[in-house]
């Protein structure tokens, strides 16, 4: 990881804001997010703590803030997003503040009051997340995979950038082998078209 670049904010922010995308029908192929343990396990995961009450509501409103960021990731032109990442701020009544914990001892950021709904945290944990990759001049970091049949969100964090695949082991390793079948297939014909010269 890239923590020079990205800072201690960035990194577990991002990383929620890609995991909570995608939950997405469209992102994963079926819908994602059906439970609180989900949203439990995405903020273990990635390093965002806040608690989750439970409540089908807030499940709903979750799947709610994740089609507004899938729709923010998805738009091409910057005023667009500003506009959208600053109605984020403004419904979670964010409020940025320095702070440390036990836990995390590090400064760093919280950009809502302590006694905010879990919904308006992570309104200001993600729109943070997608504001910050604008301003620092590392939006293309956040892409879609490359990979066949993948439509997931992955987050860069690689040195130089250039990464193609949500996961190398699967999606970038079906690709490396798929080329490599297409190769040794066009090899075998050619060997075939010689042996029938002879």
């Amino acid at each position: 990881m890239n923590s020079f670049l990205f800072g201690p904010d960035v990194l577990p922010s991002a990383a929620m804001t890609v995991a909570l995308i995608n939950t997405s029908p469209g992102r994963g192929g079926e819908e994602g997010l059906n439970d609180t343990e989900i949203l439990r396990a995405m903020g273990r995961e990635t390093g965002v703590f806040y608690l989750p009450d439970g409540s089908k509501a807030e499940i709903l409103a979750m799947r709610k803030l994740r089609d507004r960021l899938d729709e923010i990731v998805k738009t091409p032109e910057n005023p667009q997003r500003f506009a959208m990442l600053n109605e984020l701020f403004y419904s979670a009544s964010a409020i940025p503040q320095i702070v440390t914990h036990v836990e995390t001892p590090e400064p760093h950021f919280h950009y809502t009051l302590e006694d905010a709904s879990y919904v308006d945290h992570l309104k200001g944990v993600t729109a943070y997340a997608l504001a910050r990759l604008i301003i620092i001049g590392e939006w293309q970091r956040l892409r879609t995979c490359s990979g066949t049949a993948c439509n997931r969100l992955f987050f860069d964090t690689t040195r130089n950038g250039k990464r193609l695949y949500c996961d190398s082991r699967t999606c970038g390793n079906r690709i490396h082998a798929a080329r490599y079948r297409v190769r040794s297939a066009g090899r075998s014909q050619v060997e075939i078209q010689l042996d029938g010269a002879e």
